[in-house]
């Protein structure tokens, strides 16, 4: 072989042995239909799956319902301790499959035994929990807050510890929303009153605040939280409480620790899709968003483009987005849950 040929054979095979262990990215279009409604009856608040893939699901003032493959069961006051008059804000399945339910006060479910926390019986702060994370070590994490009250707490099923501005760097009483990241962090939106959003991430007992400084933008109010292909952090805004109908404003954001991207729904010509209600994310890291718009009710970005439902998309104001085991996206609207297919 020509010595003048090795150095360049070299690093040919230098840069091939890179890009096998490059990890790939591929983009893909999707296509989604509807492929059942279920529970047309309950309006649906929150969902979640045990590794058995029993869907647990939670209702407004209707108790909460085990599905799987048709088979239903419902708790409410006549078989449980969830009383008919309460919202189930939040439900989660912690590493063991026991349920908990953010509602007036805190319900824990092992299968057979209920056990209900409030501030009569434990150190809850706040008869109420808006939302609930749970971290890789079963450490449940809960925002039991109202406007300027409470705060943040954990419970490792033993011990309880509260985070309230007085006792800690939590920056504010309102947490809207609580999501544990791949690595284990706590994030947490922030959202006490409009134009002054932050976020949160609990690392190994340290606490970094990220401000619109480090956002890039003052958030007007936050959403909700999800996590996202690479570990991103994925939020929406909220723009409810806000008299001015401008649905070019940032609709949701994605943020690496270092860096926000904003990544509004838009359509093939690059106009907004309408206001984000609730986010979430598939097992391919899809991001998924409801839509508060005339036409379209829900939209799939897929790292590249948003792909939406067809004008006559049968459900409108979904609550709840999540996935099942088979990475089916399950969407909870007031008329029941739409399952899709993708």
């Amino acid at each position: 072989m020509n010595r003048l040929y090795l150095p360049f054979i070299i690093t040919l095979i230098f840069l091939f042995i890179i890009s096998c262990n490059k990890e790939q990215v591929i983009f893909k279009e999707i296509e989604f239909q509807i492929s059942e409604h279920i529970l047309p009856d309950y309006f649906i608040t929150s969902i979640d799956f045990d590794s058995k893939g029993n869907a647990w699901i939670g209702t407004f003032k209707q108790g909460m319902i085990k599905y799987n493959d048709g088979q239903t069961t419902i708790y409410n006051s006549e078989n449980s301790a969830i009383p008919d008059s309460v919202v189930i804000w939040d439900i989660k399945i912690d590493n063991y499959d026991n349920i908990w339910l953010g509602t007036n006060g805190l319900i824990k479910f092992d299968g057979t035994t209920f056990e209900f926390f409030n501030t009569q019986n434990s150190p809850l702060l706040e008869d109420i929990v808006w939302s609930i994370g749970i971290d890789k070590n079963n450490i449940i994490w809960l925002a039991s807050c109202r406007f300027k009250q409470g705060g943040l707490m954990s419970f490792d099923g033993t011990t309880w510890k509260s985070y309230t501005p007085e006792n800690s760097l939590l920056p504010a009483n309102s947490v809207k929303d609580i999501v544990v990241d791949n690595n284990n962090n706590v994030w947490l939106a922030m959202s006490e009153i409009v134009n002054n959003a932050c976020m949160v991430k609990i690392r190994n007992g340290e606490w970094t605040i990220y401000d619109d400084s480090a956002i890039g933008f003052r958030p007007y109010y936050f959403g909700n939280l999800a996590i996202g292909r690479n570990n991103i952090l994925i939020a929406s805004l909220d723009y409810g409480l806000s008299s001015m109908w401008d649905i070019t404003r940032p609709n949701i954001i994605q943020f690496d620790g270092y860096k926000c991207t904003i990544n509004n729904p838009v359509d093939e010509y690059g106009n907004s899709l309408g206001y984000v209600g609730v986010v979430n994310t598939d097992l391919e890291g899809n991001i998924w968003a409801s839509l508060i718009s005339n036409e379209v009710e829900l939209a799939v970005f897929n790292g590249e483009k948003w792909y939406y439902n067809e004008p006559d998309c049968p459900f409108e104001d979904a609550f709840a987005i999540e996935t099942d085991l088979q990475d089916r996206i399950w969407v909870g609207t007031g008329t029941g849950i739409y399952i899709i297919e993708k």
